[in-house]
């Protein structure tokens, strides 16, 4: 059966080689445009031809995550099984590895800007050499040359493909002749690959329409809502048309990461409906590649293969990025900490970089607009003696070495995750680090000046990995926004464009700023460099907050709450540079009330800290439990922290003194705050909770009653 496959294959490949010959120069590549696709430098084909050890056409079946043996990156290993050879020796059916940076171990995870990733099912051609990654022992295993551009990616359905310079109409005979052409080897042909041979059979005799259930050829777009939308933060495109067919089949997006060249599939729990006249998908930022959906025309693939293609086009104004999860396939937001325990993140360069003034200027300026634009709370910190890039909680700045980025790129940001589940089993994940390096090779501009023909402004790409930083994906916005996916030598872009920059970044600091529900603290919002200080006092409460570096800051607005829900604003205190505010409530709440600060920033946006706890009266419990008597899974514990912690634990006990079980508790800044405990299993009756925290210590006896 499998030879009947490979006959049927190459009967099909023949037809369509008469067919193309006369366009066969049109399916070769096309000429290199100027722009650097995400600090990407366009890859000679026949240098990455020469370059490459082994040239296959292969899919991904697994993967697995680990990380190297000094803890310092997580690499994916890739299981593929190969297709077609094109250069090199390789046994038929004889599994391929390929290892690529980044990936996901628990719930940690590294993300490289400008790097290959790879993803299960996906197909394409590979150019490998034997991978050598330091502290990674996998002897035989392979890396793609140049990462990013030694794949070229297939859309199998369309039986097309692209690489960031280049796209191919066809994955027919011109395409593999092509190739062979600068490999100088005959093609092999290891295993029938029957998804392809279909498409490819699907492009040469397309199957008839079929009749739909409303009587009308199937499928077909007839709008669009809305047709301005964000990425990555659970909005809802609803597709109007007909035959779409009663199975679930799925919707495919322009891929932002190469500037609409290829399509790219929503992941299918982000398909909320589907029926035949109407789907309703949620847009992503992390599709099944793990790419953002672009700007431009949204594909539908029924069930049965057959596509529509919007008319009008999607805008997709900006991209936040996402986390997924590898359990259970979840993609969320990542936020924000406070890292630095002053309020956010430092940059600290490495002596190289401290040591160019103007890149250090120009990174300064850059950092500056998305500070004071969007309230992220970054500084360029102190130069450090060692370099290198590693999950080791210092933010890297650093030019590169020799051959530490892979071949023609300009720089890369990693930025690090981890993850936590709160007591009610909600994940979130937060940006624990982010490095920056850059190559030191290229023909730098780095201002105030403007760059020649032949030169790349350096703050225009730093203001764009910056952006990576804030956790924003690419989009497709040529000479408008900083995240197009883009830059081109001598372009200039050094502005934030409001309506897509900057309101990407506000709507990553609003989920950042928000409390904390297991973790780190959250970050706050500069120019804030500490949470809100409450103190009761005299029946009165004293609030006081300090800053730094204000700028674009109009003032500063004090709200209270009875509950974190309903807010009431007290006063809104005039930003004037001092460096410390403060402010008192004289007629405070009974009880326990919480206050927050908005920071109110001159370009309309509001900022809000997270709230802090307080009561005008001082004496009170340190640690009290409600609801008491408790019914449900968890007890909430208010507790008057002295300072952050990540060591107050908790320990269940009944009358006889019998142990329960404990837990050890994070608490993210000082104040009073409200913690989750899950219960362990117990019966109805009496018990007692006692806690600890450093030095300090106590008891809050607790009923459980059945419901």
């Amino acid at each position: 059966m499998p030879a009947l496959a490979t006959i049927r294959h190459w009967r099909i490949l023949g037809v369509l080689l008469l067919l193309a010959g006369a366009g066969r120069a049109a399916l070769a590549q096309p000429a290199e445009p100027a722009a650097a696709h995400c600090l990407l430098l366009p890859l000679d084909a026949a240098q990455r031809a020469r370059a490459a050890t082994l040239v296959v056409e292969a899919e991904v079946l697994s993967q697995r995550s680990f990380w190297d043996e000094a803890h310092r990156h997580i690499y994916t290993a890739s299981t593929l099984r190969v297709y077609k050879l094109l250069k090199g020796q390789w046994t038929a059916g004889a599994p391929l590895t390929v290892l690529t940076e980044g990936g996901t171990v628990d719930l940690a995870r590294e993300t490289l800007t400008n790097t290959l990733s790879l993803s299960v099912g996906q197909q394409g051609l590979l150019f490998l050499t034997p991978a050598s990654f330091p502290g990674v022992s996998q002897p035989a295993a392979w890396a793609a040359y140049a990462s990013q551009q030694g794949f070229i990616r297939y859309d199998v359905p369309a039986a097309r493909a692209a690489e960031p310079f280049r796209q191919y109409p066809l994955v027919g005979p011109a395409f593999y002749q092509q190739q062979l052409e600068l490999t100088g080897q005959p093609l092999r042909e290891l295993a029938p690959n029957p998804a392809l041979t279909t498409a490819l059979a699907r492009r040469l005799s397309p199957p008839p329409a079929r009749r739909g259930p409303n009587g009308v050829d199937a499928p077909l777009i007839s709008g669009l809502s809305p047709r301005n939308i964000a990425a990555g933060i659970d909005s809802v495109l609803t597709i109007d048309g007909v035959g779409f067919g009663g199975s679930r089949g799925a919707v495919e997006f322009r891929n932002a990461d190469d500037g609409g060249a290829s399509f790219t599939r929503a992941l299918d729990r982000d398909v909320v409906s589907w029926s035949d006249t109407r789907i309703r998908v949620r847009v992503p930022s992390y599709s099944a590649e793990g790419r953002p959906a672009g700007t431009g025309p949204v594909r539908v693939v029924t069930a049965d293969q057959q596509t529509a293609t919007s008319v009008l086009p999607l805008t997709v104004r900006y991209a936040v990025s996402n986390v997924q999860e590898t359990t259970s396939g979840t993609t969320l937001a990542a936020g924000h900490i406070n890292q630095n325990g002053q309020g956010g993140y430092s940059f600290r360069p490495d002596a190289a970089f401290a040591g160019n003034a103007a890149a250090l200027a120009a990174f300064g300026r850059a950092l500056s607009s998305w500070r004071c634009q969007t309230a992220i709370n970054w500084d360029l910190g102190s130069a450090r003696t060692a370099r290198g890039i590693a999950s080791d909680d210092v933010n890297a700045l650093e030019f590169d070495q020799g051959a530490e980025l892979p071949g023609n790129i300009l720089g890369r940001t990693t930025s690090y995750y981890l993850g936590c589940r709160d007591a009610s089993g909600q994940l979130r994940f937060w940006v624990k680090e982010v490095d920056m390096q850059f190559d030191d090779a290229i023909n730098w501009q780095f201002g105030p000046g403007l760059p020649a023909a032949t030169q790349f402004d350096f703050e225009t790409v730093v203001l764009h990995e910056l952006g990576h930083a804030q956790q924003l994906g690419h989009v497709i916005a040529p000479g408008v926004a900083v995240m197009h996916f883009a830059v081109a030598r001598a372009a200039v872009n050094r502005q934030l464009s409001f309506g897509r920059d900057v309101l990407g970044g506000y709507t990553v600091q609003l989920r950042s700023l928000a409390p904390a529900s297991c973790g780190p603290a959250p970050e706050q919002p500069a120019p804030l460099t500490a949470p809100l200080s409450t103190r009761g006092q005299d029946g009165r409460v004293l609030l006081s907050w300090p800053t730094r570096n204000e700028c674009n800051v109009q003032a500063f607005a004090v709200e209270r709450s009875p509950d974190r829900q309903t807010w009431t604003r007290l006063t809104q205190l005039p930003a004037t540079g001092a460096g410390g505010y403060s402010y008192t409530d004289a007629q405070p709440l009974g009880g326990l009330a919480y206050y927050r600060l908005q920071v109110l920033l001159t370009n309309g946006l509001a900022l809000p800290a997270a709230p802090v706890g307080a009561r005008a009266a001082a004496g009170g419990p340190a640690v009290a439990v409600f609801p008491n008597p408790a019914t449900g899974p968890q007890l909430q514990l208010e507790y008057d922290a002295p300072a952050a912690t990540n060591d107050f634990i908790v320990r269940i006990y009944d009358a006889l003194g019998r142990y329960y079980g404990g837990q050890r508790l994070v608490v993210p800044q000082a104040g009073i705050g409200t913690l989750s405990v899950v219960l362990p299993p117990l019966k109805a009756g009496w018990y007692v909770l006692r806690w600890t925290d450093g030095g300090q210590q106590g008891t809050v006896p607790f009923v459980r009653e059945q419901r």
